[in-house]
């Protein structure tokens, strides 16, 4: 049930997207709507692009956003004073959660650029970060012990890997905590032996992303269902909205909207 809800909101949204034109205001106006939303450091980047090219086209909105892991947007999310959010990670079974898809994303085991071992599996992958495998050479790398860094306990993008991951294996404690997915490239750029994990549009040259079962991340296999690690980024929160809000949303899932995704992410269909 609550995937048929999620699916029809991206309908729905389209079609107010679609009905009412956004286009650039002739006269000043006088109803300011300023917009609060959360993201989370992973999904900060797209809704950056989105609000700011919204504002330049709707000059009467203004956006208010602030930072904050899956576990406090929740919590934001019903309070008193609702803050929608967007997010990487929307459990199926959270049915308490309004949900609209906004782009596709992937999450990218990532290792640093001289390291031997270019291909995991998604069995060598969950033994590494239970700890079960501890050296490269148990890969087909060379001897060296094995680093393992993790997202902190609530981020949506540690919910996200061990949902398709880990399922409900627990991460080895020895794990290094990193706060941010920055903070994540920076740890295995500095670390010789060092494995992490980020979503696919934090990848840079310091770092090598690993193919997973030899199928490489990159927008191409996310958008053929070929690459394993592949997930959704949801605008949420406790209800479908109104107003304003309702038309950003509507106007972030029409082609002007995915337009802005595809500079980042995988926009929700192809042109």
């Amino acid at each position: 049930m609550l995937g048929a809800k999620r699916t029809l909101a991206i309908m729905a949204f389209t079609l107010v997207s679609c009905s009412a034109q956004v286009v650039p205001a002739t006269t000043p106006t006088t109803n300011a709507v300023v917009l609060r939303l959360n993201a989370s450091n992973a999904t900060l980047p797209l809704l950056t692009d989105l609000t700011q090219q919204y504002a330049k086209i709707m000059p009467g909105v203004s956006f208010e956003i602030n930072v904050s892991n899956y576990a406090s947007a929740v919590e934001n999310a019903f309070s008193d004073d609702p803050v929608y959010f967007l997010t990487n990670h929307l459990p199926p079974e959270d049915n308490a959660l309004w949900g609209a898809p906004v782009a596709h994303d992937a999450i990218v085991l990532i290792v640093p650029t001289d390291s031997v071992v270019r291909d995991l599996t998604l069995e060598q992958v969950r033994g590494i970060y239970q700890g079960r495998i501890k050296n490269w050479a148990e890969v087909g790398g060379t001897s060296i012990e094995i680093v393992v860094i993790s997202r902190e306990d609530g981020a949506g993008t540690r919910a996200e890997f061990e949902r398709m991951v880990m399922g409900d294996r627990q991460t080895t404690q020895s794990a290094q905590i990193a706060p941010s997915s920055s903070a994540v490239l920076a740890s295995v750029m500095n670390q010789p032996g060092s494995i992490g994990y980020v979503s696919l549009s934090f990848l840079d040259v310091t770092v090598l992303p690993l193919t997973i079962d030899n199928v490489a991340p990159s927008q191409t296999t996310v958008r053929q269902n070929t690459y394993p690690l592949r997930n959704t980024l949801f605008f949420a929160g406790p209800r479908e909205p109104d107003g304003a809000l309702r038309a950003f949303i509507g106007w972030a899932q029409s082609p002007a909207g995915q337009a802005v995704v595809a500079q980042r992410y995988i926009p929700l269909t192809m042109p």
